[in-house]
């Protein structure tokens, strides 16, 4: 049987297709990585720039929440920048698998670096939790009003030690990781812009605002097109491939098509809390553009297993082989293999036939039948529950044969690919990871992550279970 896309996949160009093959290592000894040849380097240098995107991010959403624009976005953003900056640094310091960095930090000058910005952080943290328990004081948004400055210089400052000690020709060239703080910076500048505009919206420092405004428009730009064409008199090398320089042009058109809203007030615009609305939606936009070619760069230049391999292993040991052993999925296997228990090869292929012409049409009793079963129904709750983090998931019995998913497959056998040759042939403790596919439905690329469906009962492996996974948030 050929090993068609998922159908959430079946928009992925043959041009993507080419260019995303070879990214991934897809044999069984591939599937796992050494934590003492892995120290998790290109995964910590990007981390560690994503702080600064943070810093800028808290900024914009303290000046949000205080001028009352849009407060449900803008205590979401407070969350999200408390969640994320709190993991990273403990990440960095502590180790942690899920985020690709295996071990504890031992380099001094990067402790020291972490303590420092644990002294900058930690009283606007405190600052932006009082915003989100509806608490906070006007001295709270002082303290990030403040200090938010500092924070981004401190950040930049540890980024700068990580990528010093971490870039390598195993996982991170200097260029590459040159690259990576270009990009990096991006997402600061877009919030930074979010920002400024805030800031000339509620009439704060309104001289200062529009100075940053500019400023910070005109570098967006003149970083965009480096990336996107090369800067090598900045140590900017051209994309490595057409897949990244796609990736970076899609986002100059979203800048292109968006940036007005400054260009506007440069021009002596007041702006609106409208206009701050707006410049926020935008600065998401980009934010995502910048984390997909930050992906593509990741995943194209040296250490391309490790950074999205590593915290998906952890994340299938944590998480997913709980949906496995939940005795839903048990039941459902184990009725399945009692009624396919002596279905022959050729059954097999029939019914595989049959799912593709109703996946092709409009349907038919073989998908209701299976799209609507219990547990596909309790697949798409546990995976809404993800936050698009799991973006599909299907069960498979001892044949390969679909028990049960969250959408619709191409495909009914599963039984010739390797998500379900090299975890159910395997054993209890296997765990395939495929290569990374971009999933034109989402904007997202992803990964799929496959590994055996175990009976407690008997100890015995039953089926598969495999999981599309973003790998954005593992990035």
């Amino acid at each position: 049987m050929s090993t068609k896309p998922r159908s959430r996949r079946l928009a992925l160009t043959t041009t993507a297709c080419i260019a995303l093959m070879g990214f991934g290592a897809t044999t069984a000894q591939a599937q796992s990585l050494d934590p003492a040849l892995y120290d998790g380097g290109k995964a910590r240098v990007n981390r560690s720039l994503a702080l600064r995107g943070l810093s800028e991010s808290v900024a914009s959403a303290s000046c949000r929440y205080n001028a009352g624009i849009d407060l449900a976005t803008a205590e979401y953003d407070l969350q999200h920048v408390h969640d994320n900056f709190d993991a990273i640094l403990a990440g960095l310091e502590f180790g942690d698998r899920a985020l690709g960095m295996p071990g504890a930090e031992t380099t001094p000058r990067i402790l020291n670096a972490i303590k420092k910005t644990h002294e900058i952080w930690d009283p606007m943290e405190h600052a932006a939790l009082e915003m989100l328990g509806g608490t906070a004081s006007p001295d709270d948004a002082a303290i990030i009003t403040d200090g938010y400055h500092a924070l981004f210089d401190q950040t930049t400052n540890l980024a700068a030690d990580v990528s010093g000690e971490y870039t390598n020709p195993q996982e991170l060239l200097q260029s590459d990781a040159t690259v990576l703080n270009f990009a990096g910076r991006q997402r600061a500048l877009a919030e930074r812009m979010t920002r400024a505009v805030c800031e000339l919206a509620t009439d704060t420092n309104p001289e200062a605002a529009l100075g940053e405004l500019i400023a910070t428009v005109d570098m967006f730009e003149l970083s965009l097109v480096a990336l996107r064409d090369g800067y090598p008199a900045a140590g900017v090398n051209p994309p490595p491939n057409d897949t990244v320089k796609g990736s970076l042009e899609s986002t100059y058109a979203i800048w292109q098509a968006g940036r007005g809203i400054y260009d506007a007030i440069k021009d002596g615009a007041t702006p609106t809390a409208d206009d701050v609305i707006a410049s926020n939606a935008l600065t998401q936009e980009l934010s995502v553009g910048m984390n997909n070619a930050i992906t593509l760069y990741l995943i194209a230049t040296p250490g391309k297993d490790g950074i999205y391999r590593v915290p998906l292993e952890a994340y299938a040991d944590a998480e997913l082989r709980t949906w496995a052993s939940d005795q839903r999925v048990i039941d459902a296997v184990n009725a399945q293999n009692i009624a396919h228990a002596n279905m022959s090869e050729d059954a097999v292929i029939a019914l595989d036939q049959q799912w593709r012409a109703e996946a092709s049409g409009d349907g038919g009793p073989l998908m209701t039948a299976v799209l609507d079963n219990p547990v596909s129904e309790w697949l798409r709750a546990h995976q809404d529950e993800t936050a698009g983090f799991v973006t599909e998931v299907f069960i498979m019995d001892h044949l390969g044969l679909n028990v049960a998913q969250s959408v619709a497959t191409s495909d009914y056998w599963q039984g010739d690919e390797a998500k379900h040759q090299e975890t159910y042939h395997v054993g209890a403790d296997a765990l395939h990871i495929s290569d990374i596919e971009f999933d034109d439905s989402t904007g997202f690329y992803q990964a799929q992550a496959s590994l055996p469906v175990v009976d407690p009962a008997t100890g015995e492996v039953i089926g598969a279970m495999t999981f599309g996974i973003n790998v954005q948030h593992l990035m």
